[in-house]
Formats: structure tokens, sequence, C-alpha cells
């Protein structure tokens, strides 16, 4: 009888080597177009919203909503078993409140690439849950100098203004959250580097740029781009305002 032969204990040791080898070269590759698919349902997100808010302009004598500078969509927070939806004009309100009729869905709200949101820590609500969990569909931040503002009117260039932009903040109010670098600081975003307001706080700038170091914006006219991750040199505070330089 013919003796059947096993795999010795090196050859085994060897194709486990190969195999961990090729997983090694394909792993980053397959994290970057699951990383790229993530991008691309950003993307069709903001250009919704963006289709949401003018909607919603046609029907309010060509005005935006005044947004609050919140994240909640309800009041679960204080109380899971009895919830109640937040009005578009409440104080803890998410901006997208007043134009969800306009979308009618809220994972739009949400991109799929978010980590976290704002500077919220890890508190508990009196129930014993985490934070973050509340804040789960209001990805995009508004830029705050277009709210409350007759659009057509205030603003000449929508190509050159940005809407919102998706972002770790649920509004975008100049007070140290933009990409533009202010007057008399070095660089953008003091409000979570070393030394701002909220001190050392890098996951918020990786929030930011979430998108391999891009942030996904959308501008007044639709269209939407990339801005690469920056210290502000090469933002002007013009796209905020809309205001010449």
């Amino acid at each position: 009888m013919s003796k059947r032969r096993a795999f010795t204990l090196i050859e085994l040791l060897v194709v486990i080597a190969i195999i961990a080898l090729l997983l090694s070269i394909l792993m980053p590759a397959l994290r970057a177009v699951k990383d790229q698919a993530k991008k691309t349902v950003c993307m069709a997100h903001v250009q919704g919203l963006v289709l949401a808010v003018r909607m919603y302009v046609d029907d309010y004598d060509g005005k935006t909503h005044n947004s609050p500078n919140n994240g909640l969509w309800d009041n679960a927070h204080m109380n899971p078993s009895v919830v109640k939806d937040y009005g578009p004009n409440d104080s803890l309100a998410y901006w997208g409140i007043a134009y969800f009729p306009y979308s009618k869905n809220k994972k739009i709200f949400r991109c799929p690439g978010t980590k976290r949101v704002d500077d919220w820590p890890e508190w508990g609500s009196p129930w014993g849950l985490p934070a973050q969990q509340y804040f789960r569909y209001c990805s995009y931040g508004i830029n705050g100098y277009i709210t409350n503002k007759k659009i057509d009117l205030d603003f000449k260039r929508h190509s050159e203004v940005i809407a919102f932009q998706d972002h770790i903040e649920q509004k975008l109010d100049d007070n140290g959250d933009m990409f533009h670098i202010r007057p008399g600081e070095s660089m953008n975003l003091p409000q979570w580097r070393n030394g701002g307001t909220l001190g050392n706080f890098p996951e918020a700038i990786q929030e930011c740029f979430r998108h391999r170091g891009t942030c996904v914006t959308v501008w007044l006219d639709g269209h939407v781009t990339e801005i690469e991750e920056t210290t502000g040199e090469d933002v002007p505070r013009r796209w905020y305002t809309g205001e010449p330089d």
C-alpha cells in the first residue's frame, strides 16, 4: 500500500505566511474602496440636503431658517421612555429639523463615515446611556452665515458660498469652527487645537476631515467639492460670509 504524505510544519508555516502577506496587501486596498463608498454616499446626502434647503426657501419667502446651534431631534436623552420630537425652533434642535419635511429621510443627515459629533463628552443620561447615540443624525454643519437670510438677495455668487460641510459641529458660527483663519490667529479651528477653548481635541480635527483627510463640502448652488485637510491658509473667509475679502 502507498503511504500518504502529509504537509510538514514548515510547509504549513510557509502557506500561512503567504496568506498573511496577501492579506496585508489586500486590506489597505479594501479599506480604501470602503472609504470611497462612504464618501460617495456622503456626497449624495449633501446634494439632497441642499435641494431640501432650496425647496424650503421657495416656500418661505426666499428665506432660510434661523437654525439653532445644537444637534438633537428629540428629547430622548432626558427620558427614553417618553420621547417628544423637537420643533425646528427648540433651543436643542438640529438645523435639519426645519428642512426635514423636504427630505423625508432622517438618514441623509448622517455621513456613514461619522465616528462622533461635536465636542460632546461621553456623559450619560440619568438612565446611564451615553450621549453620542442621541446625535446620530447630525453629521453636517450648516454655515451660520446663510441662516435667517434671503439667500438669493444676500449672496451674489452661490457657487462661492458654503452651504454646509461634513463636520463635527452642527452649526458653524465662526467661533473657531470654520476652516479660514480668523484675524489675530495663526491657524484655523482654534477651538480644538492646543490652547483652544476646548484644549487639545485632535479627534475633532480628524472628524472635520473624516474622508481620508478631506472634508465633503456643498455650496449654495448645489455643487459638491472636497477640501483637503488644512490649517486655513488656503481658505478665504468669503467662502462662508459671501463678502469680498
